[in-house]
């Protein structure tokens, strides 16, 4: 069993086919599958069963998984030490995002720092990535959440505010603000049922007796955001999310505070190491002006 082995186990776990596994790591596709046979003959067990879209992990290699990502965490913080702290030369991370325009500052500043560290994003609802994160297929989450979740690590980067988006001539769009009763009748363009952000609002308003049926659910934030510029209804955002679309408006619901974090999220025993802490603290550095969110 040698490094490159674990390497290549890793790379085919989380990318789950042994060609995007390759690509990650820059080596030929058949020299993973050599590393791969030679790690499951020197651990007397089958690791992976291909299917027609990739590969799906054996117990016995959902097992390993975590410890292999360990290891390989622990050797990329070692190297930055012996090279004095200055730098990650080489490194992997794999990054799962719900909200792109809070993450965005962050990868700029550390591709810049880290040019060294391959990344690997992936775009899910909050729910999602939570779930990925506790498999090991990503590292480290921007999650939207509205406290700490007790299993995991968790950053707070940034507060924000569940708002109505509406599009350009709506009668609200030149309001300051709008009260929850009025959202009865609309016509309401949502995420899927995993969206921290739907369910956010769903669950303030049950707390008021309001009930509101989606008119359309969509599979994600840019979908949503062109469907209410097109007039098909009106959204949901969060506050830093909206972007500089000039068709689109969000307007507070004045007399419904409802609001969240955006957390760095990981698991506990990978927090301190290698390419999760240098990204952990650069978000942190981003985002030092974050407050709490309040009870």
């Amino acid at each position: 069993m040698n490094l490159a082995q674990l390497r290549a186990f890793h790379a085919v776990a989380s990318h789950r086919t042994f060609s995007a596994a390759a690509q990650a790591l820059g080596v030929s596709q058949p020299a993973i599958t050599q590393h791969v046979k030679s790690l499951e003959d020197a651990v007397g067990t089958r690791l992976f069963v291909r299917t027609a879209g990739g590969v799906e992990l054996t117990p016995d290699a959902l097992d390993l998984l975590p410890r292999v990502r360990q290891v390989i965490l622990m050797l990329d913080d070692i190297g930055a030490r012996v090279d004095g702290g200055r730098s990650l030369a080489v490194g992997h991370l794999a990054i799962g995002l719900c909200a792109p325009y809070v993450a965005m500052p962050i990868l700029e500043r550390f591709t810049a720092a880290h040019p060294g560290v391959r990344l690997d994003v992936r775009l899910e609802n909050s729910s999602s990535l939570l779930d990925l994160v506790a498999q090991n297929r990503v590292d480290v989450a921007i999650v939207t959440m509205p406290m700490p979740h007790p299993d995991f690590a968790c950053d707070l980067l940034v507060c924000q505010q569940v708002q109505i988006l509406v599009h350009e001539g709506h009668p609200w769009w030149d309001r300051s603000h709008i009260e929850a009763h009025e959202l009865i009748g609309q016509r309401l363009v949502t995420r899927e049922a995993g969206s921290m952000t739907r369910q956010l609002l769903e669950t303030a308003l049950a707390s008021h007796s309001i009930e509101i049926s989606p008119h359309l659910v969509l599979g994600s934030r840019e979908a949503v955001k062109e469907a209410v510029a097109s007039r098909i209804g009106i959204g949901i955002v969060l506050d830093q999310e909206l972007g500089r679309d000039p068709r689109l408006r969000a307007v507070p619901i004045s007399d419904i505070g409802i609001k969240a974090g955006e957390y760095l999220v990981a698991r506990r025993e990978a927090r301190g190491l290698g390419a999760v802490a240098a990204f952990a603290a650069m978000a942190l550095d981003v985002f030092k002006e974050a407050r709490p969110v309040p009870g």
